[in-house]
């Protein structure tokens, strides 16, 4: 009865939310109104930027998308203009060419959180319920107190997802300011913690340390931990005059070779790894604070991850001075002692178990101070039934019949039932043809991705071109005389695969090519 209620209340709660969409892109556009719809959010769109203003003169939304560069007025002087009549109305800004200084910009008129295309629905959801999640914790002052026995600490769930992040701080006088960061992408799960003194009165400065993360790891070439890090740094080390302590911790998790790469920086922040057999291992940490010099040398490290582990971080002076005299290993035991009775499963219970051991261990050696656990499993829930192909395809192409034999064999052994396979396979020939055919100029060479996915009970599939654009307005027929031999499967576009696959969105601009993204529910082998 309780979940039902829950339940009712979480939707109820959706249907609340009014939502605008400002993009000049109309098929996106669409299709991101279509989608945020069917998740209970009251939603309107515009392609208009001036007319949005005004749109929001007379409506009170929850939240604005937009687009970063519009004709007329961009999506930081929207935003602007928003912020002076609805001060309280959240942003998402969408980017494809935004500079990292761009982002950092509408962040400090704030914005609570960007995305950078060509992105996919699913990840977008997450970031808005992410942003509405942030609002209600900070509505609610996002605090409840805990006694045990004479100890007292402050808990806060920082994250509404069961066993994800949990944060204890302790009551006597918090000295600094912490703040954390998540990304999905696939099969990665890449974490950031950090914090700062409460004494450097910076507005917004988690906010610049998020964007330079995200806009990094989204864009960059090299997304490890040290890479993320290292340009953090860099950034503020150039752009901030004063010199304070910054300590990060940043990790990347694969969850299909079960690998996480870590890498932490900070005078008083002590990592820890919780492993499915109850036992408690000192991650590589390096007690030197960020902010300092430009140059500082980043190093990372890599441990298996198995399903049920846990990330622990510490930031105390009191387990800093006990690393650096070689004292850890007293407190390493007792929390081993600890967990072998505890309950290693759910991340608040971890979290107040080591607080409370900090506190004793606090005792033994005289220190009084501010002190921060924060638990993650990086919801490592290993998904067995993951499995992704991908092709790449040179054009032109010399024998397509050998393609589409290619796509028969990756898929009959994935996908039980022929006709829903043969479904599959033509909205995927479709929208190849379409990329062979639109994508690039006549005797120009190219190259088309095709990536197959099974997720769940769905099969998802993907085909991206880097070519010129594809308008949807201006969309006519692939043409039947190009691979003959394949003509009877061909010329019918995005209505075929509109009727054959559950869902399908088309994402195209100028600069990235097209991205069609399709996903239909299916019958598996489960061989």
């Amino acid at each position: 009865m309780a979940f039902v209620v829950f339940l009712i209340l979480a939707i109820s709660m959706n249907l609340k939310k009014k939502i605008l969409l400002v993009d000049d892109e109309e098929t996106l556009r669409w299709a991101l109104h279509e989608a945020l719809t069917e998740e209970g959010y009251d939603v309107e769109n515009i392609s208009d930027s001036v007319k949005a203003l005004e749109l929001v003169k007379k409506t009170n939304y929850d939240l604005v998308i937009s687009d970063l560069r519009m004709p007329t007025m961009g999506g930081i002087q929207l935003i602007s203009e928003i912020k002076k009549i609805r001060s309280k109305v959240k942003f998402i800004i969408i980017t494809a060419y935004g500079s990292i200084e761009t982002v950092i910009e509408a962040m400090h008129i704030g914005v609570s959180d960007f995305v950078t295309k060509p992105f996919k629905i699913e990840y977008i959801k997450g970031v808005i319920h992410k942003v509405f999640n942030d609002s209600l914790m900070t509505n609610n002052d996002r605090g409840d107190v805990a006694r045990s026995e004479d100890i007292k600490v402050v808990y806060e769930d920082t994250w509404r997802h069961a066993n994800t992040f949990f944060l204890i701080k302790n009551l006597q006088g918090v000295t600094k300011h912490r703040f954390y960061d998540y990304v999905v992408l696939g099969n990665l799960r890449v974490f950031l913690f950090g914090s700062i003194s409460n004494d450097m009165k910076l507005s917004n400065f988690d906010n610049v340390i998020k964007a330079i993360f995200r806009y990094s790891y989204m864009t960059g070439m090299d997304k490890s931990p040290a890479s993320l890090i290292k340009n953090i740094n860099q950034y503020i080390c150039k752009n901030i005059i004063q010199r304070f302590p910054v300590s990060l911790f940043c990790a990347v998790l694969d969850t299909q070779s079960q690998m996480l790469c870590f890498s932490g920086y900070g005078e008083e922040l002590i990592s820890l790894l919780y492993v499915p057999n109850k036992e408690v291992a000192v991650l590589e940490s390096h007690p030197i604070s960020l902010n300092m010099f430009p140059g500082t040398v980043i190093l990372q490290s890599t441990v298996s991850f198995t399903s049920g582990s846990k990330i622990v971080l510490v930031e105390d002076s009191s387990l800093a001075w006990a690393v650096k005299n070689g004292k850890i290993m007293s407190y390493i035991d007792k929390l081993n002692e600890v967990m072998a009775d505890g309950n290693i499963s759910n991340c608040e219970y971890i979290a107040k178990d080591v607080m409370l051991q900090i506190e004793r261990f606090r005792k033994s050696v005289g220190h009084e101070e501010d002190s921060a656990v924060m638990v993650s499993d990086m919801e490592c829930e290993i998904n067995k039934s993951y499995w992704e192909e991908v092709i790449s395809l040179i054009i032109p192409i010399d024998n397509y019949e050998k393609i589409l034999e290619r796509f028969e064999k990756i898929l009959s052994s994935v996908v039980v039932d022929n006709l829903e396979r043969h479904q599959v396979i033509t909205s995927v020939n479709e929208a190849v043809l379409n990329a062979v055919t639109f994508a690039y100029n006549k005797n120009k060479c190219g190259e088309v991705f095709i990536k197959f996915i099974k997720l769940r009970d769905e099969i998802i599939a993907e085909v991206c071109d880097h070519g010129c654009g594809f308008d949807i307005k201006n969309y006519r027929k692939s043409d039947m005389n190009i691979y003959a031999d394949s003509a009877e499967k061909s010329g019918r576009g995005i209505l075929l695969m509109k009727h054959l696959m559950d869902r399908v969105i088309i994402q195209s601009t100028k600069n990235t090519g097209t991205t069609v993204h399709m996903a239909k529910r299916v019958s598996y082998n489960e061989n």
